[in-house]
């Protein structure tokens, strides 16, 4: 999107390349041109977008985004560059879909509720993460996705607004799934579908694991 930022190294040099408002990269750099660096092999540009480390406030589309981390090859002609990059991080996504007893009030509920992730790699965190309606996302690294059996994934709760149920209103619920099938691979997708009754009692209905599509650079 416009704004992103892009570092590209090239023989040992360095750059960061700006998304343009067009759909182009720039780079205000005048010394990184192929002129410049001089012969640069087939596939010899790396790119890397992003970063490694946990992101724990993901909570708006551009937080959620920028705690990607994505890594890449490919070629500078004069000023542009073209290639592509690959996901090296996880997307964890929750979809909470309606159990009983909501009476109409499950999508303002979900509108006003908020997941949190418990990492504990590298110490202790709780990644708060992005969502619209009842899905629920955020992006780690891969060594940071809870794994075993009967852990605790995150915590759901609910706002304190009208959308609401009184009763339940500044309640929380428990994420507690199994991950031992090697579920956290690199630049994968890996979707929980839990129902949530409004006596919050969540069940994991579905997960899956798809790839994480990556992006050509150009």
């Amino acid at each position: 999107k416009e704004g992103d930022k892009l570092t590209v190294e090239a023989n040992s040099q360095t750059a960061v390349y700006t998304r343009t408002a067009e759909g182009k990269w720039t780079c205000g750099n005048a010394s990184f041109t192929k002129e410049k660096l001089g012969m640069v092999a087939t596939n010899g540009v790396s790119f890397t977008f992003g970063q490694y480390e946990i992101t724990e406030d993901q909570t708006t589309e551009s937080k959620y985004r920028e705690a990607d981390y994505m890594t890449g090859t490919g070629s500078l002609d004069v000023v542009t560059i073209s290639g592509s990059l690959t996901h090296q991080h996880t997307d964890m996504v929750i979809n909470i879909t309606e159990g009983k007893g909501w009476n109409d009030m499950f999508e303002t509920a979900m509108a006003d509720a908020a997941i949190g992730f418990d990492i504990a790699a590298g110490g202790s965190h709780t990644v708060k993460t992005y969502h619209k309606g009842a899905t629920f996302r955020a992006i780690l690294p891969p060594n940071s996705v809870p794994t075993g059996k009967d852990i605790t994934l995150g915590t759901l709760t609910l706002g304190n607004g009208n959308g609401t149920p009184q009763a339940l209103r500044g309640k929380t619920a428990t994420i507690i799934y199994t991950n031992n099938n090697g579920l956290t691979a690199i630049g994968k997708r890996l979707t929980l579908t839990v129902e949530l009754d409004a006596l919050l009692n969540l069940t994991i209905t579905g997960i899956t694991v798809k790839d994480f599509t990556g992006k050509d650079v150009s």
